[in-house]
Order: C-alpha cells, then sequence, then structure tokens
C-alpha cells in the first residue's frame, strides 16, 4: 500500500514514522521538512526511539498516486483550510483512495465530503506529542489513535487502516462512531488547549490549579451539553476519568501553546469556533465556551497582523 501524508508535524510526522517501520512506502508533504537537508525524522517515544530515511516534498505534485492518504495539517479556519486540502490532494488520489483526516476539531469530514466521493475516514490521536525542531519528535506520553468512518458503508475500510496501524505497533481503536469520538477529544482540546494558552503554562500547573480545574470542568461540561444535544452521548464518567488522565500525565505543553509561543496562528476555529457555531445553531448556552473562543480570536488576529507587520 502507498500512503501520503499531508502536513508532516509532529503528529503526521510520528504516525508516518511508524507505518513506514512496518513496511509501508510512505511520502511526506511538508514545506518545513523538505528544507531539512537529510531528510531523517529522528523519534523520541515512549514506545522506543528510532530514526528512519524520509521521502519529503515541498509539492503534492511529484508524489505519487496513494492507496491511503493522512491528512494531519493543522485546521485555523475550516472552510479556507478545506479549500487547500482539496488542492494539495488532487495529484495523489484515484478513485479508490482512501482519505484519513487525523486533525483536531470538528466537521471537517463533512465539509470535505461534500466535495469528493473518496471513502473518507476520521482518526484522533489521544497523544502529548510535539515536534521541537524540523525533524525530532517527542512523543511524551499516551499515543491511542481512534479510527472511523463518515459513511456506515466504509466502516469495514476504516478496519482495515486500524489493521495497518496495529501492524506498526500503533496503539489504535475502531470507533463505531466518528462524530462522537470527535467530540470525546474536544472534551480535552477544549479546556487544556485554549487555557493553557491564555494561562501560558503547561497542562501539569493547570490541572494543580483547583480554580482552573473548576473552570475545565466547565467547559467539558457545555462540550457535552453540545454532543448530547447532538444524541452523541457523552457521560459525566469520562469527564471525570479524562481530568484523572491529565492529573496523571507528564507536564505537557499543548499544540495550541507551542502555536502561540511561535506566533503561528492557532487552532482555534477547528477547536472552539465550530463548537461556538452548533451551540448558537442549537440555541443553546455555553458562556464559558463563548468567552474563551473570543480571547483567543483575538489572540488569532494579532498574530495575523503581526504577521502582516513583518
Amino acid at each position: 500500500m502507498k500512503v501520503s501524508v499531508i502536513g508532516a508535524g509532529a503528529v503526521g510526522a510520528f504516525y508516518g514514522a511508524k507505518l513506514q517501520t512496518s513496511g509501508l512506502n510512505v511520502e511526506y508533504y511538508s514545506k518545513t521538512l523538505a528544507k531539512h537537508a537529510k531528510n531523517k525524522i529522528k523519534i523520541k517515544s515512549i514506545w522506543g526511539d528510532f530514526e528512519i530515511q524520509v521521502k519529503v516534498f515541498s509539492q503534492t505534485t511529484g508524489m505519487s498516486l496513494s492507496d491511503l492518504v493522512i491528512i494531519s495539517t493543522k485546521v485555523t479556519n475550516l472552510q479556507e483550510d478545506a479549500k487547500k486540502i482539496l488542492v494539495l490532494i488532487q495529484p495523489i488520489i484515484h478513485e479508490k483512495t482512501i482519505l484519513l483526516f487525523l486533525q483536531n476539531g470538528i466537521n471537517m469530514e463533512e465539509t470535505i465530503s461534500k466535495k469528493i466521493k473518496n471513502p473518507i475516514l476520521g482518526g484522533l490521536a489521544f497523544t502529548c506529542i510535539n515536534r521541537r525542531s524540523p525533524n525530532v519528535i517527542h512523543h511524551l506520553d499516551y499515543g491511542l489513535v481512534k479510527i472511523g468512518a463518515l459513511n456506515s458503508a466504509h466502516k469495514k475500510i476504516a478496519r482495515e487502516v486500524v489493521n495497518l496501524f496495529q501492524n506498526a505497533k500503533i496503539e489504535v481503536q475502531f470507533t463505531n462512531d466518528l462524530r462522537r469520538s470527535r467530540f470525546e477529544k474536544l472534551l480535552w482540546n477544549v479546556p487544556f488547549n485554549s487555557l493553557s494558552v491564555i494561562c501560558n503554562t503547561n497542562t501539569k500547573i493547570l490541572i494543580q490549579n483547583q480554580n482552573i480545574k473548576k473552570l475545565c470542568y466547565e467547559l467539558m461540561n457545555e462540550v457535552r451539553m453540545i454532543a448530547n444535544h447532538e444524541g452523541k452521548k457523552i457521560t459525566q464518567t469520562m469527564i471525570k476519568e479524562m481530568i484523572q488522565r491529565t492529573e496523571n500525565m507528564q507536564p505537557y505543553k499543548t499544540s495550541m501553546l507551542l502555536d502561540y509561543e511561535s506566533k503561528k496562528k492557532m487552532e482555534v476555529d477547528a477547536i472552539l469556533g465550530q463548537l461556538v457555531s452548533l451551540a448558537k445553531k442549537y440555541k443553546l448556552f455555553t458562556p464559558h465556551l463563548n468567552s474563551i473562543y473570543a480571547i483567543l480570536d483575538l489572540y488569532n488576529q494579532q498574530i495575523e497582523e503581526l504577521t502582516f507587520l513583518n
């Protein structure tokens, strides 16, 4: 099977490299990684360190046709990024190419499905992972990937991709309800990505502060309310378990905080904005979510203005 990774940041590069070690033919699209002369990825992982030679491209037009395309780009504006993704994947897909969206947030699979008929899967990486330099990936904790199909007709294909990940010694589960799993991931991303930026600190310090911990519960319950309105049942037990896992994990700088420190646009729309729109559509009262979104949207505007001025 030929595999392409579109957006070889921390998540894409790590899971792509793991798939490559299992014998799959993997190519990577990454303008950042393509600038690195040796084109090697070094992985420092709780699952074992390794280094691997990779084929990296700065344009997708030079890449091979793929059977599986893993899209792991950041989503800073869902509608605009969906259009960019469609342009990027066009040279490398055929009618049976499987698209796996290994991204944060919600609504990307649904948006892409309106424009393309290929099998569409979603993947959720429950992991602590970041890129400290262009070709060095640090996998600090956890690592589970949940994979499901947007369309029930493609569940068999989703299970086949789960098997590929298992063969690569990646902790992976099939999810029968992709959208519910998206909400489950947002339970963590909404409070901890957001508050790590506003408080400018790591997850360990956040979770040890009782006032911030209470705010995390409030935000998680608002995500839960939106999910339950759609019939995607999220329980209080799940929220408590997620808080406990965060208390036990290594101190972690979230991807959103790393982007903020690097003066890069953050995934505010994907993680927060889409939920705010859903709450408005369903006429649900989400004051904490609305407030956090307003603050971080302003941060993004300031980053955009700074980038323009430079």
